[in-house]
Parts: structure tokens; C-alpha cells; sequence
């Protein structure tokens, strides 16, 4: 079952809208991941946003797993001490391949590439097998961040604010003190840098929602809003990975802007609605002559030729920094790098 956010005293909340805030992070910590594909960081204004959720919805054979092992590498060699934990619920993460990956970057930087094992040892990766799983792993992830004595100074608890029972609630109430007197809240800091990348949601929602439609986005409703105080109160990096469906039998106009995009994103809009930025990524004709084999009109070239298509990243949705419609695309090589296009 999914794990509710936990309770918070409304005089922590009150404390917390009249004191201005601290930054969430320590100086140490970059406020922006970048990707490792540089297009993709100009079009997110430099990279993906630590303290916020992002999501990337595609199809399966597309390149996200190329785009998520990017994501991991630039965050395991950002700093010493950065650490890094994928949930993956479709049972198929390649760790050789991202090590062999790993290994080049450490080469092209000009470093030995016999780190790379020292490297992957800050790496965790939970395998899950249904949305049970998937919530267990994150209260798993979030109780080591707990056991990390991420608030500072040592000894200090964080404001939660958390009550017992009824009879500590009527006890609190009748010594409450005016808003001025209310000490400054601890603002949580994290010491290390962490990235949570959940492979995917949809593989662990998907059947929930389908035996159970309303009970499933209950509870997914309550994960995802949990998923966000978790981010946002240890400034984490959090990205999801999401399927998408068909547009081609629907009266609803599609998200993207390019109209021959038939995608939507997977888990609906009551799931978009609970993350901060949300990419769509989908393939195009590169040329005109691909465009014309693709979309039916073969007599204008010669038979048998394969259209060469490129992979679309496309903002649908941003809460924050209105990066909507912005897009850029990529090729992958033999290997499964990412290729920028010119």
C-alpha cells in the first residue's frame, strides 16, 4: 500500500509561511543535473532540477534507457561522495552496459578506467516486481536518508511535528505560544548529493489502475504526493520513467506539438498533474524523402527504402519555469549512445 505523507503540526506550517527560508541544499550540491546530452541541458535551462520530480514518458525500444544511464553517470562523477538509487520494476537495467559506459567517460576525462567499480559502489538498484514493491523500496530509500543524519546540526529533529495520539494533540494546543515566540524551523540539508530514478512507474501502476481504476489512483495519488515531500524535504533529484499510449483512437487532442505525434503519456492526467516537469519523447522523419515513406506516400520514392527516423525530447508540462513546448532531438549510434543532431 501506498505510504502517506507524514502529519505536520499547523503551527509548523505557520512557522513555515512567515520565516523566509534557508536553501533546502548545501552549497555543495548542484542545483541543476545536467543530463550529459548537451541540447537536452540548453533546452532545460541546464539540466534536470534537484528538490523536483521530472518525468520522461516513452515507449519502450526509444532511448530513455540511454538518456537515464546519461542521468547516472553525470550524477555518480559530479561529486565524491554523490550517491544514486534506481528502482526498476521492468527487471531489465543493464549494469554492463552502463559500466562500459562508465568507463569510457572516465577515459575521455583522462582518469584510469578502473574507477569505474569504485564508482558504481555509491550506485543502488532495488528490482520490484508490482506497485507493493515499489512503495516498500521507496520508505526503504527514504528511512537510509533518515539513518544518514542528513539534518543539521547533529541532535536537532526535523520540524515534523508529528502527534501521538489525542491526548498529546489537547496538550500542545493548551501551551500553544503566540506565531512570534515559534522557534525558527531546522531546515533539512543533505550532506550527499542523491538522484531516485524509478524505471518504471508505469510497469508498477499500470495494473493497479487497470483491476481498480478509482482505488488505484488513490493510492497512486497518495505515492506521488508522498514522492514529492520526500523530494522537495531532502532536495533529492528524482526522475520517472513512463510508458505512453496510443492517441489514434482518442477525441482528445494530443499534448505534443507536432501533430503527427500520436503519443500520450501513460497513468493519465491526474498523474501529470503530480509532477513538476514532464518530457514526451517520440520519433520523427528526418528528412522530407523519410516523411513521404512514412506517412503513405510511397509512389514518390523507390521501393523498399526504410525511413531514418531521429528521437524527439519534448517539454509537456513544467510548473515552474515555463519550459513548455520547448524540444530537441537526438540519433543513436550503434553502441546506443545519444547523437545530437545538427
Amino acid at each position: 500500500m501506498a505510504m502517506p505523507a507524514e502529519p505536520i503540526l499547523a503551527s509548523t506550517l505557520w512557522t513555515l509561511h512567515r520565516v523566509p527560508l534557508a536553501p533546502t541544499v548545501t552549497s555543495s550540491q548542484p542545483k541543476k543535473l545536467p543530463t550529459g546530452h548537451r541540447s537536452l541541458d540548453n533546452t532545460l535551462g541546464g539540466g534536470l532540477d534537484h528538490g523536483s520530480i521530472s518525468c520522461l514518458s516513452a515507449e519502450a525500444d526509444s532511448g530513455t534507457s540511454d538518456i537515464m544511464q546519461a542521468v547516472l553517470i553525470s550524477h555518480l562523477l559530479s561529486a565524491p561522495n554523490a550517491t544514486a538509487t534506481v528502482i526498476d520494476t521492468t527487471l531489465a537495467f543493464d549494469l554492463r552496459n552502463l559500466h562500459g559506459k562508465l568507463v569510457r567517460v572516465l577515459q575521455v576525462q583522462g582518469k584510469d578506467g578502473a574507477e569505474a567499480m569504485g564508482v558504481l559502489k555509491r550506485l543502488t538498484i532495488m528490482k520490484v516486481f508490482d506497485f507493493i514493491g515499489l512503495t516498500e523500496s521507496v520508505t526503504e530509500f527514504r528511512e537510509a536518508l533518515e539513518s544518514e543524519d542528513a539534518f543539521a546540526p547533529r541532535g536537532e529533529a526535523p520540524p515534523r511535528g508529528t502527534v501521538a495520539d489525542s491526548e498529546d494533540e489537547d496538550d500542545m494546543l493548551d501551551e500553544a505560544t503566540p506565531p512570534s515566540s515559534f522557534p525558527l524551523p531546522k531546515v533539512p540539508t543533505l550532506r550527499v548529493p542523491s538522484l531516485l530514478v524509478i524505471d518504471s512507474i508505469s510497469q508498477a501502476a499500470a495494473p493497479l489502475l487497470k483491476s481498480n481504476h478509482v482505488q488505484g489512483q488513490a493510492l497512486l495519488t497518495s505515492f506521488m504526493r508522498s514522492l514529492a515531500h520526500l523530494t522537495r524535504t531532502y532536495g533529492l533529484c528524482t526522475l520517472l520513467l513512463n510508458g505512453v499510449t496510443s492517441y489514434s483512437q482518442s477525441k482528445e487532442e494530443t499534448p505534443s506539438i507536432f501533430s503527427s505525434c500520436l503519443l500520450r503519456p501513460a497513468l493519465g492526467k491526474t498523474f501529470s498533474s503530480l509532477i513538476d516537469s514532464h518530457m514526451l519523447v517520440h520519433a520523427i522523419p528526418k528528412t522530407a524523402a523519410n516523411a513521404r515513406i512514412v506517412y503513405g506516400r510511397q509512389h514518390e520514392v523507390k521501393r523498399g527504402a526504410e525511413p531514418e527516423l531521429i528521437e524527439v525530447i519534448e517539454l509537456l508540462q513544467d510548473r515552474y519555469n515555463g519550459r513548455v513546448g520547448q524540444w530537441t532531438s537526438f540519433a543513436k549510434s550503434g553502441d546506443g549512445d545519444m547523437i545530437e543532431i545538427p
